[in-house]
Parts: structure tokens; sequence; C-alpha cells
């Protein structure tokens, strides 16, 4: 989930990156030049180079050696207003990055605060215990948090369960059941195989069967998904654990 979100940014940063340099690329044009765009044609009025009619007569003048318009302001050419409104697009593309930058920071620290709370809840938890923390988490639209289940145990050569804690999936079940507008995600990691991609596919199964047990149990079956993690680099403890956790989605 957080992964979208930096993924919603990168393209606002390509367009404020394109923008920039297509400003900068750009000489910058003196006044001066800017006035000898225009011409005074026979009936006095101002023109440009192509002979379009830009001021009528009396509806310019001439200020400091420059062509102004009667309200004072300088009379630009098409290419002058075409930079305004591109500096005013990366002003507002720059604002956009700001501000997405700033929910995404605030996301993953949220979901990292609340990550540590639910492994110091994990120690001793009841079904009552953790249903609440979960209508918790779900009430306060904690996305990207992510809920061990460490007592959740497999064969080591199936995905078949030997051990899990009731009270862990009845009380994410009845959660769930509270909050039906919530979505998980249950992402299991293992080692146990002999290759990556045998590892990937027994971890796919595990995850399956987890989230079968919530089904059975009564929860929607739209409101989880599951994934086998495999043995990823990044998280090899993870999988020589092999880790069950359950991620909010929504």
């Amino acid at each position: 989930m957080i992964k979208n979100t930096i993924k919603q940014i990168l393209p606002l940063i390509a367009m404020a990156f394109l923008a920039v340099c297509f400003t900068a690329c750009k000489s910058e044009v003196d006044m001066k030049k800017q006035q000898k765009a225009f011409y005074v044609d026979a009936d006095n009025n101002l023109v440009n180079k192509k002979g379009n009619i830009v001021k009528r007569a009396g509806e310019y003048k001439m200020e400091g050696g420059f062509y102004v318009d009667n309200a004072g302001q300088y009379i630009q050419r098409d290419i002058d207003k075409t930079k305004e409104k591109i500096n005013s697009k990366v002003d507002e593309t720059k604002d956009k990055i700001s501000n997405k930058v700033g929910a995404t920071k605030d996301k993953l620290k949220n979901a990292s605060a609340n990550t540590k709370k639910a492994i110091t809840l994990a120690a001793n938890r009841t079904t009552e215990s953790v249903s609440a923390n979960f209508n918790k988490l779900f009430n306060t639209k904690a996305i990207g948090t992510i809920y061990p289940l460490p007592d959740i145990k497999f064969n080591k050569d199936s995905h078949r369960i030997t051990n899990f804690k009731k009270e862990d999936v009845e009380g994410l079940a009845a959660s769930l059941k509270d909050n039906p507008a919530s979505r998980i995600q249950v992402q299991v990691y293992t080692a146990d195989a002999k290759s990556r991609s045998e590892n990937k596919k027994i971890s796919n199964l595990r995850a399956d069967v987890v989230k079968q047990m919530l089904v059975t149990l009564g929860v929607n079956v739209e409101q989880i998904s599951s994934k086998g993690m495999g043995l990823p680099t990044e998280d090899a403890a993870k999988a020589v654990a092999n880790a069950v956790e359950v991620v909010v989605e929504k």
C-alpha cells in the first residue's frame, strides 16, 4: 500500500523535472528583446512579427522605452505567456509532490508505530484483545500496519497447519465481521523448500490456507487477499522463521 502511494508520486516528480528542464533550457529574454517582437503599423495598431494585431490604437502606449497596455502592464509575446503558464504548473506540481511526500511519511510513521504496538500486544492476547486491536486499526485507517501471527505453524514439507492460537484467528475474524468495509492481506514467508520458486509456491498455499480458515469462521472472502512471500533477500530472517503476518490494506 505504501509502495502504491510512492508510485503515485513518481509521475508528479517526472512532470516537475521535465517542466523545470524545459523552462531552464529557454534563454531568459529581457524586456528590450520582447519589445522588438512588436511594431506599429500604418493605422497605429501594435502588431507582432506575423502581422497580427496585439493591441489596437489607443489600447497601448510607450513607457520607459517599452510597450505597455493602458493598465501599465508590459505587453508580452505568446512565448512569455507560455513561460508563465509553465512556471505556474511547476509550482502547482511542486505543491502536489510536497503534499504527497508529507502524506506518505505520515503513513509510514503510523504504520511503523502501529506495527510495534501489535508486536508488543502479541505476547499476552485473548480473542477480545485481538479483536479490539484490529477494530482500532480498522477504525483509524492504519493502512500498512503489520500484525504478526507467530503461533501459526505449518508442516515443514507442506502447507498443512500443525498449530495455531485460536485467540488470534477468532479475534481477527470477529473484527473483520464487525468492519465489513475493511480489508487485509495474509502474508506468509518460508525457507522450507529447496528453491526460491518452491518457497514461493508453498508460501502461497500456506497464505491461502490461513485465508480460508478466516472465511470458514464467517469472514467475507472479499475482505481477505493472500500472498506467499517465499524467501525474499531483504526478509530472509522472516522466511527462516516461517513468519505469518496480516497487513492492513483498508
